[in-house]
């Protein structure tokens, strides 16, 4: 072959081959474009993924939570049920219990109301057979309390609140010191006098300028005169009163020489008594017994 078509040939491969590479180049590029964009829309939708995937796994969490907390809820209502229905049971049997009572109130009333009636008839006796001080008030209470037994619109529980109250009235006087004014007839004219009374110890009246100064013989039912304790007394009124510091005092314990006769509305409302054995003895003497003993502190007193 002629040299000269080989270079032409050679010319034209030359040719062709340089027309070539722009192409190539153009596809390489637009090859590349094409990747790079494919590598765009995977990243945003890996990224779009990602956050999906977060999303669901935030309220994964947050109903995971919701669903412990109400699970805690139900344990602790089931617990409080439980409770309840504890305390249910309890107020039904405690109501079933109520209405059994209920259904007795009648009969307690048919036993309380006789029994509230002796102990105000025994109160009324106690008085008369205690010492005298106070005695128009203290009959008084009594009477209000028999008056208050045909009073339908007090109940049964306060009548028996107020008798009870007054039965404490009455124990507290025996641990009381109380100096007050009265009147007492002396030598058949009533005369205003100084009460001196020691619990249910003694009772002790001076009258105002000191003259005479007598005390209560339980065994006599009657007031003795004797001024061998005038000054004792005074000093008494004065202990009682809070003018001065308690102190030694030597007064009469006037006891009867025979048991008082008890009234049977009194005998069923005494307590157990005491064997006669263990009894202190008493004196014979009907005269009057003299005692050493330190006064208690005055307490209030009517």
């Amino acid at each position: 072959m002629p040299k000269s078509v080989i270079a032409g040939l050679a010319a034209l491969v030359s040719c062709l081959v340089l027309a070539a590479v722009p192409l190539m180049a153009q596809a390489q590029e637009q090859t590349l474009n094409q990747s790079e964009n494919t590598q765009n829309k995977i990243v945003q939708e890996a990224a779009a993924t990602q956050k999906k995937i977060n999303n669901l796994s935030s309220q994964t969490q947050k109903m995971l939570a919701q669903y412990l907390s109400t699970q805690q809820q139900i344990d602790q209502m089931k617990r409080y049920n439980s409770n309840l229905a504890g305390l249910v049971n309890d107020q039904t049997s405690r109501i079933a219990s109520l209405n059994n009572q209920l259904g007795h109130v009648a009969d307690v009333e048919h036993g309380i109301v006789p029994l509230m009636e002796q102990m105000i008839a025994g109160l009324k006796n106690f008085i008369k057979l205690d010492m005298p001080f106070h005695r128009k008030d203290r009959m008084a209470a009594a009477q209000k309390l028999e008056d208050l037994m045909t009073d339908s619109d007090v109940t049964i529980s306060e009548k028996y609140r107020q008798i009870m109250a007054a039965y404490g009235t009455e124990l507290d006087y025996g641990k009381t010191v109380d100096a007050y004014r009265g009147q007492l007839t002396l030598n058949g004219k009533p005369q205003q006098v100084q009460f001196l009374r020691i619990g249910r110890v003694a009772l002790c009246y001076q009258t105002l300028n000191q003259s005479q100064t007598g005390c209560w013989n339980s065994a006599q039912d009657q007031w003795v005169v004797n001024g061998g304790y005038r000054r004792n007394v005074t000093n008494g009124l004065s202990v009682a009163r809070k003018q001065t510091t308690p102190s030694l005092l030597i007064l009469p314990v006037l006891a009867p020489q025979q048991p008082l006769s008890v009234p049977k509305a009194v005998q069923g409302l005494q307590q157990p008594t005491v064997p006669a054995t263990s009894a202190p003895a008493m004196h014979t003497s009907a005269a009057p017994q003299s005692t050493t003993a330190t006064s208690p502190s005055p307490e209030s007193g009517a």
